[in-house]
């Protein structure tokens, strides 16, 4: 089965202005991968500031880039940011301030549970998270 992509603003100017080519094509790999296999291909589910889960994932890409999927249905995936996690900048905190919820810090690596475990049941979208997606896409 085939995942429709989309991407945010924010994502297709990173992409462009800021990613050196080994980053960019760590980019292209993940999406390619991310439009075959959905959100088995997220990594992992961020948590919520609240305990438990929140309906964002993140996945590690090449260097100190990360990129944060959510996913409106179980067709589509929505690539909602990449950022540089460096000591000085912490992409969720950032993501944090826009989507009440969402942890300012994460758990730990061992602690990270996966996106999902099937395609066809990523994580459920909250209406905070899809309002904020339906006003940036």
């Amino acid at each position: 089965m085939a995942f429709e992509l989309l991407r945010t603003p924010q994502v297709r100017e990173a992409v462009q202005r800021q990613m050196s080519r080994t980053e960019r094509a760590s980019y292209e790999a993940a999406r390619e991968e991310l439009g075959g296999r959905g959100c088995v291909a997220g990594g992992y589910k961020l948590a919520a500031s609240e305990g438990g889960d929140y309906p964002l994932c993140a996945r590690h890409l090449a260097h100190a880039w990360r990129m944060y999927t959510a996913y409106p249905d179980d067709a589509r995936v929505v690539i909602v940011a990449v950022d540089q996690h460096t000591p000085k900048n912490n992409p969720a905190a950032s993501l944090a301030e826009a989507l009440r919820g969402l942890a300012i810090i994460g758990r730990r690596r061992q602690g990270k549970p996966p996106c999902c475990e099937d395609a066809a049941t990523p994580p459920p979208m909250n209406d905070e998270l899809s309002s904020h997606l339906n006003s940036l896409l």
